[in-house]
């Protein structure tokens, strides 16, 4: 994970002075190199002393290397777009953000905790995959795949539905939370409802320290570099599909659920031409 995941990923933990700061650096990665800390306190409107505190939280020994750690990831940050981008251009840089989307969600994996998800996952009765908002699109094809698997799993738009469904569930079953920030109120009703009831609960998100990842027994994150496209928009729904992706091609791994997936796209190959 480099300092820019780092720093994107414990954002919803800073302070306001120390949000400035952040927000600062991912929009300005290469300029931030070049800096005194007096120039990058101005520009953020913070003091220095906030800058140091900022560095400290982030396990860096002071602002020095920070700056070391920002010039490591030096060609990445030389990704800049406006509206004089070209078409081409937009392209390549889009496609060198979702690869290093990726190879930090792949770079962070902890395989003792993916074992243990594997094991949990091969073993439930029933998979109960919840989102809210733009993570719905993720949660519906996460249920989709682990049906192809012989894995039964349901999933709901509706936080009504969703809750009625978790009432009803057992120990044997599963929760799969799926969440951008990791605080989505009615998601952390869904989790304490099945933690009463002793049921697992693995979630994706962006942040390991958010509430729904400190509450839950796995966690995975997901990833986002939106940031060097837009200034608010932080969720790439591409980070947290490869994970559920990559757990359903380790899944497939097994010869059941292989035959599995096989009856099931073989059942469905008749209805096309």
């Amino acid at each position: 994970m480099n300092i820019l995941d780092q720093i994107q990923v414990n954002f919803q933990n800073f302070f306001e002075s120390e949000k400035k700061i952040a927000e600062f650096i991912l929009k300005n990665p290469k300029k931030v190199i070049d800096m005194p800390i007096a120039l990058l306190a101005r520009n953020s409107n913070v003091s220095e002393a906030s800058i140091s505190r900022f560095c400290k939280k982030l396990n860096l020994t002071g602002f020095h290397q920070l700056k070391i750690e920002l010039a490591r990831i030096q060609d990445n940050e030389n990704i800049k777009v406006n509206k004089n981008t070209s078409l081409n251009e937009l392209i390549r840089n889009i496609s060198k953000i979702k690869t290093t989307e990726l190879i930090a969600a792949t770079d962070n994996l902890d395989i003792d905790n993916l074992q243990s998800i594997i094991k949990i996952i091969t073993n439930v009765k029933l998979t109960h995959f919840v989102a809210s908002g733009n993570t719905i699109p993720v949660a519906k094809d996460a249920s989709y795949r682990f049906n192809q698997l012989g894995i039964t799993s349901v999933v709901y738009d509706d936080w009504q539905v969703q809750t009625a469904f978790t009432l009803n569930m057992r120990k044997e079953d599963l929760l799969i939370v799926i969440s951008n920030s990791g605080e989505s109120k009615s998601l952390i009703k869904l989790i304490n409802i099945a933690k009463e009831k002793k049921i697992p609960i693995i979630s994706i998100t962006n942040h390991p320290d958010s509430p729904i990842a400190r509450l839950s027994n796995f966690h995975l994150t997901s990833f986002s570099r939106d940031y060097f496209f837009h200034n608010d928009y932080y969720f790439s729904r591409l980070s947290a599909m490869y994970l559920i992706e990559l757990i359903f091609l380790i899944l497939s791994q097994d010869k059941s659920r292989l035959e599995n997936i096989k009856l099931h796209e073989q059942i469905i190959s008749e209805a096309k031409l």
